[in-house]
This record gives C-alpha cells, structure tokens and sequence, in this order.
C-alpha cells in the first residue's frame, strides 16, 4: 500500500513538473513576443516622430540630404505603422502668441527707451548746470 501511495505522489510530482515545464516555455515565448512588439511600438514612434519633423522642416524650406524619407516611410509601413501625412501649410506658432509676443516686446522696448530717455535728459540738466 505504501509503495501504491509512492508511486501515486511520484506520478503526480512527475505530471505537476511536466505542466510547469511547459507553462515556463509558454512564459518564455510569450516575453519574446512581448519585447519584440514593444521594440517595434518604439521603432514605429520614432520613424513617425522622424518622418514628422522631416516634413515640417522641408514645409518651411529646410532639407537635408542625408535624410532617407523613402526608407523610413517603407520601414514603418512593414511595421504597420499609421501613415505620416505630410503638412499642408507650414507649422508655424497660433497668432495670439506671435501677438503677444509682439506687444510684449514693444512694451520692454518702451519701457527701456523712456528709461533711457529720462536719464539722458537728466545728464543734460547736469551737464548744463555744471557749465554755468
């Protein structure tokens, strides 16, 4: 009876090692799969960010001729990777900004310029008060 009992636990000790066995394989393939997709997730993001930035600069006139656009489109297109539509226009920044900008620096300038302005007057009164 004990050794039907031993051989019962070896037999279920043995099946139990088999399942894990195969359970740590699956566990294995399913991590390979897993870095292999996130690898291509980063791939596909920096040829779409890449291929964004090209068109933006060569919308605004810059190119530079070491840039392979065909290739990088052809690489994400194999990886699956949403299409990069090139811009219409220019990206250029909102106009309320420019206008900010703008009345910004015209209030520093006129705030430097009256500065500046008052202390010159102000040396000349010196200036003239020293020579009478």
């Amino acid at each position: 009876m004990v050794q039907e009992h031993q051989a019962a636990l070896q037999k279920v000790a043995q099946e139990a090692h088999t399942k894990y066995d195969a359970a740590q394989v699956q566990h294995e393939q399913d991590m390979a799969s897993y870095r292999e997709g996130l690898n291509d997730s980063v791939v596909i993001s920096l040829l779409q960010a890449r291929l964004k930035m090209t068109y933006e600069a060569k919308a605004l006139g810059f190119e530079c001729p070491s840039w392979s656009v065909e290739a990088w489109e052809v690489k994400l297109r194999d990886l699956g990777g949403n299409h990069v539509d090139y811009p219409a226009k220019p990206v250029a920044e909102q106009p309320d900004k420019v206008a900010e900008k703008v009345v910004d620096a015209d209030v520093d300038a006129g705030n430097d310029a009256g500065g500046d302005a008052g202390a010159d007057a102000g040396e000349a009164m010196i200036e003239e008060g020293a020579a009478s």
